[in-house]
């Protein structure tokens, strides 16, 4: 039996993208603690789980935001940025992903 087949999970484990390694010129984006009271807001993007921190992309009330998911010591730490317009939110989860934004 070849590695491939060996090591190969069905259905793969990861089904969304991933976070590029950071660059070494990127834009640091503000981390705030989540607004309590309100609704959660619908989920429209997301990168893969399979890492400590993980990423959402949020619509919300006409505006989009990012939602960091760190999973530390046993304990899930959310965090989220500022609201931006879709156009604005949408080219910021594309430098997210490709490293250009943490």
């Amino acid at each position: 039996m070849s590695w491939v087949m060996s090591h190969w999970r069905f259905p793969p484990h990861c089904t969304a993208p991933h976070v590029s390694t950071v660059q070494s010129h990127y834009d640091q984006l503000a981390w705030n603690a989540p607004r309590g009271g309100g609704p959660d807001g619908r989920v429209m993007r997301w990168t893969c789980d399979c890492d400590e921190v993980f990423y959402e992309l949020i619509a919300l009330g006409g505006l989009r935001f990012i939602r960091r998911i760190a999973l530390q010591n046993r304990k899930t730490v959310i965090h989220e940025s500022d609201r931006w317009s879709f156009s604005v939110a949408n080219a910021m989860w594309t430098a997210l992903l490709s490293g250009h934004a943490r």
